[in-house]
């Protein structure tokens, strides 16, 4: 028996602390304070059943109770509320809790007015909520990590109704609601549409009045970030698994890969989604993914499309390591430790991520988005595929003069490029570090003629971009400014 029934309680400040991962207490802000764009952060304790898969091959066990913790941000007052919500599955890779997608949306999700729910949805990053913080957090609980698929439904469920049941006070009824999750977590809704939970949870919304209407969708689209079905060890979260996977330095299995999908199941791959899912791709994960790709689809029952972005790794665009290290309390640990060096900031993420945003949710209302070229590779004679799903060395990118892959999602980045943007060699076959070497001073000058010139190439590239679809029009003079702000400045800038 399914229940989505969800019991939401606020968590008290503890005299004034903001909640673990609230903006208002980074280092760095990737977009204006919370505040000054009329936004509030809350946090929530949510509690309900779940069913749980705790045996081999998703077969289901009894229904426990589970108890995490939701952080909301959302607009103040419901005039400025564009009736859309974000529901991200936070990052459990680290240990810890981490937002993947707000820091590059944030900026673009509060200029439209939607609302964001960040769910904590693995047992790890519960217990380590309970060791931050063990008063606030004290009664949150997982009993296996199975309840993770009950509880997104009911977290789904809760917001189509008023206030999204008490997580947006204020607020009126979502008229929309779409689902992100990134790395791992977005392999989370992999399994989740391919086990045809989505339908499972939707056949159940429509019979619990008054949660939503018969034949109303539970989710109304999906955002898979940094995410491949490809990636053997991660790439596809079974139903049932419970606990950490051990990944030696080079992030391959360490030890059996017991109950682990076979890196050929169809699984892997979306098929058939029920509304529509944007798969958003680093260069890293395009690689990963090559035997796992599949045409993009306007088909009826069948909305897909593939976002490759070329220039950048899986490590996400906009929030520095810095501000993720002071924010978990790690500012004494050696990156080495954290993987978390701090790579290159891709600013042109911003507006990628802000684009695909908008092209999502203008699809849940019939508009289909433009489609993207794929990364094309070459595969060197006589590969063999990593059966594990983790070596994929010697397949490379077909890349331009500059040493960029061409295809994919393009940005001034990319088109009008500051610098050389790539792989630092290493072992590691999985999330390589990646490093941007600037043009010196002579370099740019002797290819654009001079910061004028870069402007004027930025302009009419920038309106180019706005023409195909990957640069949304209010965004296009900010991109320039962008870009141009990283000319170099003179001939020792290396």
């Amino acid at each position: 028996m399914i229940s989505l029934d969800l019991h939401v309680q606020p968590i008290s400040t503890g005299g004034g602390a903001p909640p673990y991962l609230s903006p208002n207490g980074w280092d760095a802000l990737p977009h204006p304070p919370l505040d000054e764009a009329g936004y509030a952060v809350e946090e929530f304790r949510v509690s309900g059943t779940a069913r749980l898969y705790r045996n081999a091959r998703g077969s289901l066990g009894a229904s426990e109770p589970y108890a995490t913790r939701i952080l909301a941000i959302h607009p103040r007052n419901d005039a400025n509320f564009s009736g859309v919500v974000h529901i991200e599955l936070f990052n459990p890779s680290t240990g810890s809790d981490f937002p993947m997608f707000w820091p590059d949306a944030g900026y673009h999700l509060m200029e439209r007015g939607d609302a964001y729910l960040g769910i904590t949805c693995k047992s790890v990053t519960i217990a380590d909520l309970r060791q931050r913080d063990p008063e606030r957090y004290a009664s949150l609980s997982f009993p296996h990590d199975s309840a993770i698929w009950d509880m997104l439904g009911a977290v789904a469920a809760t917001t189509h109704l008023p206030a999204a049941g008490g997580l947006l006070p204020g607020l009126r009824t979502p008229s929309r609601r779409f689902a992100t999750g990134w790395s791992q977590s977005g392999s989370f809704l992999r399994t989740y549409l391919s086990e045809r939970l989505h339908e499972q949870h939707s056949a159940a919304l429509g019979k619990s009045a008054p949660a939503g209407p018969s034949g109303a969708p539970i989710i109304d689209g999906y955002l898979i970030g940094v995410s491949s079905g490809g990636f053997g060890p991660m790439g596809y979260v079974e139903l049932e698994r419970d606990g950490e996977m051990s990944l030696d330095e080079s992030f391959a299995p360490a030890g059996a890969l017991a109950g682990v999908v076979p890196i050929d199941d169809r699984r892997r791959t979306i098929t058939r989604p029920p509304v529509p899912v944007i798969e958003y791709h680093s260069e890293d994960e395009a690689q990963h993914h090559l035997w796992h790709a599949r045409p993009d689809s306007d088909l009826p029952g069948d909305s897909y499309r593939c976002y490759p972005v070329p220039g950048r790794g899986h490590e996400p665009g906009l929030l520095p390591t810095a501000a993720r290290r002071s924010e978990q309390g790690l500012g004494d640990v050696p990156d080495t430790e954290l993987n978390a060096d701090d790579s290159p900031r891709n600013e042109g993420s911003k507006w990628l991520i802000a684009t695909t945003v908008s092209h999502l949710v203008a699809w849940s209302d019939g508009v289909a988005p433009p489609r993207a070229d794929p990364i094309p590779f070459e595969v060197p004679r006589g590969f063999e595929r990593d059966p594990e799903g983790v070596d994929y060395s010697g397949i490379e990118p077909v890349r331009d003069n500059d040493g960029h892959a061409i295809g994919g999602l393009r940005s001034l980045e990319i088109d009008l490029p500051l610098a050389f943007m790539r792989v630092v060699p290493s072992e590691r076959h999985i999330m390589p570090a990646w490093e941007h070497v600037p043009f010196t001073r002579a370099e740019a000058d002797a290819r654009y003629g001079g910061p004028d010139g870069y402007r004027n190439s930025a302009r009419r590239r920038a309106a180019e971009l706005v023409d195909t679809g990957w640069l949304l029009p209010e965004h296009a003079e900010l991109a320039v400014l962008s870009a141009c702000a990283r000319y170099p400045e003179d001939d020792d800038l290396n």
